[in-house]
């Protein structure tokens, strides 16, 4: 097997290139591969894939001892001394005058760049065509990407493939650490011998989608070292070179001195920041290139030879900006960031601006809070487009869900919604005192409460966060709780410390539901009561994706089933009942209190998939519910989308409960560790949502954790 052997930092030399003799003594005494060397005839380092256009470059030769322990060498020749080189052979002297032993190893320097060397050395040395090129080993690591775009050491693999793409070819580096690039021969030969390891392996086991190997070898003990295919670390960098500084110019006379001022050089320094690239890799928490040599193992990188493509951006495109994308969140909020990753990742092209324009003369998608968006323009613009519908009151307020449930199962008996909705209640109070005359108008719940047979849960319509949510079992003490509102209502300062209270006189409109007395506890969760967060995405009139990255919120404390000593005026009670993480004031609760779904390991697989099977018919069932009941308070528009938050809850039987739905959910409750949860579901939002609206198609790649539960049109546009 032929083997061409180059690299960037040049010819045998203690201070920039020590390491290529002792690579190459290694396969000449542990291989039978045919070698032959070509190099730059000095150092030619951060060059890249460069040639120098319009050089001719010349050749020399040097010559070693393949048992030198230096290096030493002999020469430069301007001829090669043996007749090895098979397509230079008419230029060798005759052998009798060559003072080089015949067991010398023959080292072809060039003055080009490392791709110059790695053409040479391909193409015009020997007749006979190379099986294999190992471009290096570099001194020092070729690891992310600041590194490996300006490596010559990794240019000159590239540049074998372009000319030569049925070679195989590798970039190897050495990896130093803290400044020590000399090791002891024993770390050398293991190095070497686990860079020859990994190369043979390759070799037997190409893949055809390679064109280039990149190997990083710690210089280290590689005794434990692992093997591993690692992508490059995607890090930038800061300027390699200072400010400019001015040095007077050293003249003779005073020649040089116009008009009284003396001349300046203008110069910038070479200052590379190396620390912090070396932070970058140290501080990396997933498996690239950088940190798994940081780790102590072998990185092996399968790169193309040329740049990456962003196939998406194919085609003819406008100059003028036919559209455009405002968001008015505030650039702190917890989605920001995710939002303009999608944004340019799958909207490139188009700008984003801050504010709404005056005129709405172009296609535009507008992300903001309920109050920004511009319902006018929702109604009448159709290049107007927006993250919310102006009518869905239908499925976000408590009571409007009871009555819109309630109205679709008198009618459809077998929608999975008559066993997946709690009984429930709508009751309008609007003093305390008036409790007992809105009971009488609600007779049936008079009944049920004056039976004794259930616990039961208050909840305020309109607020959200879990305040005002209360758990009682009779009238009386439902009618403690309602005299409690009042009672903290008049100390408005009071009211405002506590977010688990409610102004009455905001708010008329409850629902009176049936407390789940047999929730899923999990012994893993120390036996806590939680409810699952489902985000659910609405497209136009009407598309229902459901997002199948679900989170489990957990209460803090442990279960405990109300009784009869419970005090429905002790707040501090609920704790074990209430799953909202927004009443949880420990960090460390809040932390310990959302999982995601997935990575509840005490619920089996099977039964996780059959609850997830309910929660996409329960939504889709309740999406058609609202579109058939009450098309005044929910009504899909062709220009909008809305993302909302569904929670539910689980009983012992693994039967779901719809809990309620919420418009511009919290994401902040996801926290930081699950931040990728949201971050995906931005990804799916645009690339599958957003796009369409500016006439693009979607992108329903493999990873997406959309799953389509309903598709239907509800209006006549």
């Amino acid at each position: 097997m032929k083997v061409l052997i180059t690299n960037d930092d040049g010819p045998l030399s203690d201070q920039y290139s020590p390491y290529i003799r002792i690579f190459v003594q290694y396969l000449l005494k542990h291989t039978d591969w045919d070698i032959y060397i070509c190099i730059p005839n000095q150092q030619r380092s951060w060059i890249g894939k460069a040639h120098f256009a319009n050089h001719n470059p010349t050749a020399s030769f040097i010559y070693s001892s393949p048992d030198a322990k230096t290096n030493e060498f002999v020469g430069p020749f301007s001829v090669p001394q043996f007749k090895r080189l098979t397509k230079l052979s008419h230029a060798v002297p005759d052998q009798k005058k060559t003072v080089v032993p015949e067991n010398y190893i023959e080292w072809c320097l060039v003055d080009g760049t490392p791709a110059t060397c790695s053409d040479i050395g391909l193409n015009h040395l020997i007749h006979e065509p190379f099986d294999v090129i190992i471009s290096g080993p570099n001194v020092g690591r070729n690891a992310s990407a600041p590194y490996i775009g300006s490596s010559g050491t990794v240019g000159a693999a590239m540049d074998a493939y372009t000319t030569n793409p049925s070679v195989k070819s590798f970039a190897l580096s050495w990896a130093y650490f803290d400044g020590v690039k000399i090791v002891d021969d024993a770390i050398f030969e293991q190095v070497c011998g686990k860079s020859f390891e990994a190369i043979d392996y390759l070799i037997r086991n190409w893949d055809s989608d390679v064109r280039i190997y990149s190997l990083n070898v710690p210089l280290r003990d590689l005794s434990n070292a692992k093997f591993k295919y690692c992508p490059i670390l995607e890090s930038t960098w800061c300027s390699i070179y200072s400010d400019p500084i001015l040095t007077p110019n050293v003249s003779p006379s005073n020649e040089d001195i116009l008009d009284g001022h003396q001349s300046h050089t203008i110069s910038f320094n070479w200052q590379p920041n190396f620390k912090l690239q070396r932070e970058n890799m140290i501080n990396e928490k997933s498996l690239t290139d950088g940190s798994c040599i940081e780790q102590g193992d072998i990185s092996v990188t399968p790169l193309s030879h040329t740049f990456k493509v962003i196939e998406k951006l194919f085609g003819e495109f406008q100059l003028n900006d036919p559209a455009r994308i405002v968001l008015t969140i505030p650039d702190t909020d917890y989605i920001y960031q995710p939002l303009m990753h999608s944004f340019r990742k799958h909207l490139p092209n188009i700008p984003v601006s801050r504010s709404l324009p005056v005129t709405m003369d172009k296609l535009t998608f507008h992300y903001g809070e309920y109050e920004q968006l511009n319902m006018d323009q929702l109604m009448s613009n159709d290049f107007y487009h927006a993250n919310a519908y102006i009518y869905r009151k239908a499925i976000i307020r408590k009571h409007y869900l009871s009555h819109t449930i309630h109205s679709y199962v008198v009618k459809n008996e077998d929608s999975i919604l008559n066993k997946a909705f709690l009984e429930s209640f709508n009751i309008d109070v609007d003093y305390a005192e008036f409790l007992d005359d809105a009971l009488d108008e609600n007779w049936e719940l008079r009944q049920e409460l004056e039976s004794k047979q259930k616990w039961w849960i208050l909840k305020p319509s309109m607020s959200d966060k879990g305040q005002g949510i209360r758990i009682f079992k009779t009238i009386e003490q439902l009618q403690d709780i309602f005299d409690s509102f009042e009672e903290d209502e008049t100390d408005d300062e009071d009211v405002g410390q506590d977010s688990n209270k409610v102004v009455t006189s905001q708010l008329r409109h409850f629902i009176v539901q049936e407390y789940l007395h047999n929730p899923l506890l999990l012994s893993d969760m120390h036996s806590r009561k939680f409810h699952i967060r489902c985000y659910v995405t609405c497209y136009g009139d009407l598309q229902v994706y459901v997002y199948d990255r679900m989170l489990a919120l957990f209460a803090p404390s442990k279960f405990v089933p109300p009784s009869d000593d419970y005090n429905v005026l002790d707040n501090s009670q609920l704790s074990c009942h209430l799953t909202n993480t927004c009443l949880q004031n420990d960090d460390e609760s809040k932390s310990n209190s959302v999982v995601e779904f997935t990575n509840l390991d005490d619920i089996p697989p099977h039964r996780k998939e059959e609850i997830k099977e309910q929660i996409h018919e329960i939504v889709a069932e309740l999406f058609k519910a609202a579109v058939n009941v009450d098309r005044m308070n929910f009504r899909p528009l062709k220009n909008c989308l809305e993302t909302y938050g569904f929670d539910f809850l689980v009983d012992s039987n693994y039967q779901v409960k719809l809990l309620e739905v919420n418009a511009f959910p919290d994401f902040k409750q996801t926290g930081a560790e699950l931040k990728g949860l949201i971050d995906e579901l931005f990804d799916d939002i645009v690339s599958i949502c957003v796009r369409p609206m500016f006439k693009l198609p979607p992108l329903n790649h493999k990873n997406s954790k959309f799953t389509e539960v309903l598709k239907l049109q509800s209006n006549d546009w």
